[in-house]
């Protein structure tokens, strides 16, 4: 085997290092759940921060917003417009504005139906980011020229590094906005199917992407080199160790918002979380069921489940602050 080209103690960490800040603490509360039942699921159950009796979809839509840029450009292409509009001093070359312009023409859908699903790309991005630590390597939207242009294949890619079996971690992102749980869960497990069994070589091209576009910041040369090795499934043994996971968003309307209409505004949260954590064992059964039904292990799927009063709001919300 080649020399490693740095400690494996540290690779963890090196990996996470190129994670970028988000505002999910200020956005978004996660509730801790632990089931007995099913010691192996790995789920972040989350919600809008509220405000007074209301979730605040508004400054969620803002917030995910300026998440774009990062989603849409690379780490480099962020470093150099930075440095540009350093170096020119008072010429003000405008370089970060023109690169959150570009940004912002390739993630605006062709039609509004199409806002819920780019919000929801956003948010898993920074999820996956805030509470796995793991960088996004490869966006689709990066590879875009235009917003016609369609996406097909996971909503992102991103890396972490296993110590216990010193492995990388490929995370594919799957997000899924509908009007019901079920539904959002079944169309998930569906789209991850294709990865697991390799449809029509679907796999293949997204290790393909990672080899042919990874972002991973300043991580030096023979670095890459190490970790693409984890991406040939033919020719390495490191191929053999890589560890696929699939991070899922699945958001939908939830009927506990309506309920705390009526009650004292000091107990409108704790209804809420009521209503969320008398529900979280059978949503998780809901997505084991789904995803057994495609052949797919929940111990392998990090899932965040994210209720909202209505996903046609969350993309309305989304819609006006893009226009904003």
């Amino acid at each position: 085997m080649q020399d490693e080209p740095f400690p494996s103690d540290s690779r963890a960490d090196r990996i996470s290092s190129i994670v970028d800040s988000h505002a999910v603490d200020v956005r978004i509360r996660r509730v801790d759940f632990t089931s007995t039942a099913v010691p192996c699921v790995n789920a972040h159950f989350l919600y809008p921060v509220f405000k007074g009796r209301q979730p605040t979809m508004e400054a969620l839509a803002k917030m995910l917003v300026k998440e774009i840029t990062k989603f849409c450009a690379t780490r480099a292409d962020r470093r150099k417009a930075r440095r540009l509009d350093h170096e020119a001093g008072d010429l003000e070359t405008g370089a970060v504005e023109d690169l959150v312009a570009k940004a912002r023409s390739l993630f605006m859908a062709p039609d509004a139906d199409a806002r819920s699903g780019e919000a929801g790309e956003l948010l898993l991005y920074a999820l996956i980011e805030h509470y796995l630590r793991a960088p996004l390597i490869v966006s689709k939207m990066r590879l875009k020229t235009s917003a016609n242009m369609p996406v097909h294949g996971a909503d992102g890619l991103h890396a972490g590094w296993c110590e216990k079996t010193d492995s990388l971690i490929l995370y594919f992102g799957e997000s899924k906005m509908h009007q019901t749980f079920a539904s959002a869960m079944q169309d998930a497990a569906e789209s991850v199917a294709a990865l697991v069994t390799n449809k029509d070589g679907r796999l293949e091209r997204e290790l393909e992407l990672v080899s042919n576009f990874h972002d991973l910041g300043n991580f030096p040369e023979e670095g890459i080199e190490y970790l693409l090795r984890f991406l040939n499934p033919f020719e390495t043994e490191e191929g053999n160790r890589r560890i696929d996971r699939f991070a899922i968003l699945v958001g939908f309307d939830y009927h506990a918002y309506a309920k705390v209409a009526n009650v004292p505004l000091a107990e409108v949260e704790e209804t809420f979380l009521r209503h969320y954590k008398g529900a979280m064992n059978q949503k998780i059964g809901t997505a084991r069921t789904h995803l057994k039904s495609n052949a797919i292990e929940l111990e392998n799927v990090d899932l965040f489940i994210f209720p909202v009063p209505s996903v046609e709001l969350f993309r309305d919300c989304f819609q006006e602050a893009m226009n904003g």
